[in-house]
């Protein structure tokens, strides 16, 4: 079929040569796909999300599936001008399809924004399709790459959000690999947005291939340099605004460090990805000089040294434990939330004992990023004073870092971390020496015999490999740290058995269910753990503790905090980093509740339960603590019990300013670093 119009020089033919069938049949597989892996979004069915039939979205989607194999069997013909013209539109149109189709799929409500937000996300879409185009000079394949792109960035996005409770932030990138790793234990659904959105882009594809310039026909080489400089002086000038120039800020976009979930909806997918790139580097605290911080030292000097916690004989076994997303909800919001039965009974009769040191510990991470949590516990520095989206291991620890590992090795001790994943994952194997980690036990060096619970080695075999450690020893006192993995995320298993529900609505929350049904296992193991150090003559101290909370179903977190989870306060949000932590002995400890605290200074914590004394930096870390119980990176929470956002003022900015000072010059001074202050002379 031919239909041709020679005076405008338009035609269009129908092309059933064998490559256009063939691509023509792939599209068609692919929608077919799509379709079996969830037909009830479009033909109804038993899908919370579907209606019992939707007539208008099957309509589209058969639509959407014609169109693209449609134009697989034609050619189109077009007078060369019209061609150009309409590729410098296609051109114009990609940034703002790309913007629909990545906040479509992450359920973004694009209708209210205003003008101006979204001009700072089409500003940001433009500026990577302008840089295509210069590179590769066809609309068509601009339209492949940068289509790609940001497709695969939405649906990242999408799922990170679902499963972390945070959108992928621009550190998150050099965590690919770690995100392979753990990925396996999540259920990914397609949605409608994602299958439409893929099914746009398909046809968006085809039709610039079409009806826009596909190569040099009729242009000169100078016209093409031309092309690809005016592209790239366009894709330049985006960059200087966008980043140097901050333009994002001048037209509204602001992160909300507190709540990155909440604050992308508000901003945009990739306008937020961009603002929060803005805080990558690491600015000198205000007013920091080597001669400060000197000053600094001469002040720390002469505070009192903080009394010891704990009265062992000799250098103690130190063992610190952080449990993978461990919290305790039954401690959380209102206190409304009611099980079945206990889910952490033995955790629960240590802190009413009267022996242990324990509390509420306030983490800087929420679903995710284990690796930061680590960081602020073995460093006693604070995220509040990083970047938003910070991953230290990553970005900082770089180099040699003084740490708990550091002082306990001044002390002569052994240190040895453990973890049942790959030692690879949040760069842990290059991040742990500079730490001053001995040896570093992954998964693959593993000696006991490993159980699993929903496909992850359980809490049991990591604390079967801490007490093979502990037999093994040699002269040196020994401290370990064991990483946990057993209660990681997503709690989807079909072949696991529940043994706690939420008595208020048993079932109505599956995946809360199984998280607080590993939880038990995780108390049911560390039981066991210290029943073993209990029978040990030799002194042990052993701090357990939650790395962050898990990502569960909105609606239990709204029944638990007593507010839709959408429209939390700033004090909910604060207590979705609320986790557990306690210090035991096998020796006399001095039994308190601590209501609050923050992980960065569990350590110090640690050290004086150890009957041991810390370093100047740790010392001041302490006095802090008096001030500001709660410092993340999230927000803050003093003394008198008032709340902060990260960025507000407080009558305490100068004590927070001089917190800052020495942690720069912890992590960052290098050759002016106050070595006195880290180490326990």
């Amino acid at each position: 079929m031919k239909l041709e119009s020679k005076d405008r020089g338009f035609s269009l033919q129908l092309r059933l040569k064998r490559g256009n069938l063939i691509a023509a049949g792939v599209l068609l597989a692919a929608s077919a796909v799509m379709f079996a892996l969830n037909p009830q979004l479009f033909f109804g069915g038993p899908s919370e999300e579907a209606q019992p039939f939707q007539p208008g979205d099957t309509a589209l989607y058969l639509l959407l599936t014609l169109l693209p194999c449609a134009l697989c069997l034609i050619e189109v013909k077009l007078p060369q001008v019209l061609k150009k013209i309409a590729g410098w539109l296609m051109l114009l149109v990609l940034p703002l399809l790309s913007f629909q189709a990545v906040d479509n799929i992450n359920h973004t409500q694009i209708a209210d924004f205003d003008f101006k937000t979204s001009l700072a996300n089409y500003i940001g879409y433009l500026m990577v399709f302008a840089l295509l185009f210069a590179v590769c000079r066809r609309v068509w394949v601009t339209a492949l790459l940068g289509g790609a792109i940001f497709l695969t960035f939405g649906i990242a996005n999408y799922f990170t959000s679902e499963f972390r409770g945070a959108p992928i932030l621009p550190w998150d990138l050099s965590s690919v690999g770690t995100a392979f790793s753990v990925a396996g234990g999540y259920t990914y659904e397609l949605t409608k947005p994602i299958a439409v959105s893929i099914l746009l882009y398909l046809l968006a594809v085809l039709f610039c291939y079409h009806v826009c310039p596909r190569g040099k026909e009729n242009t000169s080489r100078r016209g093409r340099m031309t092309e690809r400089a005016g592209a790239l002086a366009i894709a330049g000038a985006l960059f200087l605004l966008i980043f140097p120039a901050d333009v994002l800020t001048d037209l509204g976009i602001s992160v909300w460090a507190w709540n990155q979930k909440t604050s992308s909806k508000l901003t945009g997918v990739t306008a937020g990805f961009f603002a929060n790139i803005q805080f990558l580097m690491v600015d000198k605290p205000e007013g920091y000089s080597a001669a400060k911080v000197k000053q600094l030292e001469a002040e720390i000097e002469e505070l009192p040294e903080p009394a010891a916690l704990g009265s062992p004989e000799g250098l103690p076994t130190i063992i610190a434990v952080m449990n993978e997303s461990m919290t305790d909800f039954t401690r959380t919001g209102k206190g409304s939330l009611t099980l079945t039965s206990d889910n952490l009974p033995f955790l629960h009769s240590l802190q009413e004992s009267g022996d242990v040191i324990w509390g509420t510990a306030y983490s800087s991470v929420y679903g995710g990023n284990t690796c930061n949590s680590e960081y602020e516990f073995l460093t006693s520095n604070t995220l509040s004073f990083l970047p938003t989206g910070s991953k230290p291991y990553q970005q900082y620890v770089d180099h040699d870092q003084s740490s708990l590992v550091s002082i306990l090795k001044e002390y002569g001790y052994d240190c040895t971390a453990i973890h049942p994943g790959q030692r690879s994952a949040w760069q842990r194997d290059t991040a742990y020496p500079y730490l001053g980690f001995d040896k570093f036990i992954d998964v693959d060096a593993f000696t006991v015999n490993r159980t699993f619970e929903h496909r992850l080695t359980s809490d049991r075999s990591s604390y079967d490999q801490v007490i093979a450690e502990y037999e093994n020893r040699g002269d040196d006192p020994l401290f370990l740290f064991n990483v946990t993995i057993q209660n990681h995320g997503g709690y989807e298993d079909e072949n696991f058995r529940t043994t706690v529900q939420v008595a208020e609505a048993a079932g109505e929350f599956p995946q809360a269910e199984q998280y607080l049904s590993l939880t038990k296992k995780s108390d049911q193991a560390l039981e066991e753990l210290i029943g073993y150090f209990s029978q040990q003559e030799d002194p042990v101290v052993i701090l357990f503790f939650g790395d962050h909370w898990p990502n569960l179903e909105s609606g239990f977190l709204t029944q638990l905090l007593g507010q839709d989870s959408d429209r939390l306060s700033f004090e909910n949000i604060m207590r979705e980093y609320e986790v557990p932590f306690l210090i035991w002995a096998n020796y006399p400890l001095e039994g308190q509740e601590i209501q609050q605290i923050s992980l960065n200074y569990l350590s110090g914590l640690l050290l004086r339960s150890a009957g041991l004394q810390g370093t100047g930096y740790t010392k001041f870390v302490e006095q802090v603590r008096q001030v500001f119980p709660v410092i993340t990176a999230n927000g803050m929470i003093d003394k008198e019990g008032s709340y902060y956002k990260i960025g507000e003022s407080t009558p305490y900015d100068d004590l927070l300013n001089e917190y800052a000072m020495l942690q720069y010059n912890n992590a960052f001074g290098l050759e002016g670093k106050a070595e006195g202050l880290f180490s326990i002379g």
